[in-house]
């Protein structure tokens, strides 16, 4: 699957020589192909979608303005991207090293528990929300996209990866040959909004619809085909209704955008908690200014809240040169010590007051000047 099938190019350690050192694909499936790889001692994971660039020009700019725009991406649910390029027609994303196993191979084994169905769809809401509001829409949100880990606390941490691969490889079938795939995975299908079957275009409410699939696949064990029972959501009653919601035929009808979904999601939680104190610890949440996306003020109404906006910095624009990793770097702003911010104000204060001293001085003399030195007029003289 690289780049395309029936493709003529170089295997990937001779198409990156020079510039990457290719250690193995990662069985991480999805429609672009993923390779572990190290640069000047730096590990890293290289990113090939399956087309050829200079067949057009117009692939050309439809790529670039996907590394543009991921570069602009600062989320910790979104691996960052490190540098962006085409190398013989390929192009590829290099992103910072990134580790987890995919949710497809999660959900072979089990449905996932309450906590954890919740925990990931709103880390994947989390991300869509950045990838939105940096302008891209992922358009292939399956559990081939998404990647588990686990951390020391034992608790699911999710990323994901494939923004924006899909709507581009659609957008461009002079460049591709898989521009007709539905999306990555055997269950796609069930991913794909309704209006995606017709002339509509990518837009993030489809994103939504494909959450709404993903949360009844992660709590049922199966992806959606037709809504015949409520099994499965004993737990979280409340679930049903958010992916009802969420996969409604008519957009107007789904959730505004990925934060308020998000909202919906950590409301069941905080009522799951209330419902259940001896499974869950409420403490802790009063020591923060919000539950997920919920402010704690709001935690003694009985409706869910509307949702919070978030933010996130904006990293720095890529080149597409290709050449070597170029980093994004945060920008850290240095906390000044409020004993030395008043010495500051203290000395700026005693500055001004000796500046108005001067020129109070200097006004009193030139003053004094004028009168010695006053040439008397006609009449004082006789």
């Amino acid at each position: 699957m690289f780049p395309s099938r029936g493709s003529g190019h170089a295997r990937p350690d001779e198409l990156f020589a020079g510039r990457y050192a290719v250690d193995g694909v990662l069985p991480w499936g999805g429609l672009a192909t993923y390779y572990r790889a190290s640069a000047e001692g730096s590990h890293l994971i290289l990113c090939v979608l399956p087309m050829d660039v200079s067949r057009s020009i117009r692939a050309e700019a439809g790529f670039s303005d996907l590394a543009q725009r991921l570069g602009a991406i600062h989320s910790r649910l979104v691996p960052p991207v490190l540098d962006a390029g085409v190398i013989d027609g390929v192009p590829y994303l290099a992103f910072r090293d990134t580790r987890g196993t995919p949710l497809a191979d999660l959900l072979r084994e089990r449905p996932l528990g309450s906590s954890e169905v919740l925990r990931t769809g709103a880390e994947v809401l989390e991300a869509l929300d950045a990838g939105h509001r940096a302008g891209l829409v992922h358009g292939d949100v399956t559990p081939q996209n998404i990647l588990i880990t686990r951390e020391r606390n034992g608790r699911f941490s999710a990323r994901l990866i494939g923004f924006g691969v899909l709507p581009l490889l659609r957008g461009n079938p002079d460049a591709s040959a898989h521009a007709g795939y539905a999306g990555s995975g055997p269950h796609a299908v069930s991913y794909v909004a309704p209006e995606r079957f017709g002339e509509a275009a990518f837009d993030a409410s489809a994103d939504l619809y494909s959450v709404g699939a993903l949360l009844h696949h992660m709590t049922t064990g199966a992806p959606p085909v037709v809504w015949e029972s409520d099994e499965g959501f004993d737990d979280m009653p409340g679930l049903r209704d958010v992916v009802r919601r969420a996969m409604e035929k008519q957009r107007v009808r789904r959730y505004p955008n990925a934060a308020s979904m998000r909202t919906a999601l950590d409301w069941i939680e905080i009522e799951s908690a209330q419902n259940n104190p001896q499974t869950q610890d409420l403490a802790p949440w009063m020591e923060v200014s919000h539950v997920g996306s919920v402010p704690v003020p709001l935690l003694n109404t009985s409706r869910p809240p509307a949702h919070a906006s978030s933010s996130h910095p904006v990293g720095k624009i890529l080149s597409t040169s290709g050449a070597r990793p170029i980093p994004i770097e945060r920008v850290v702003l240095e906390e000044v010590d409020p004993r030395t911010n008043r010495r500051l104000v203290q000395v700026a204060l005693l500055l001004m007051l000796l500046a108005a001293l001067m020129s109070a001085g200097y006004w009193l003399k030139s003053k004094k000047g004028d009168r010695g030195s006053r040439t008397p007029s006609v009449t004082e003289v006789e």
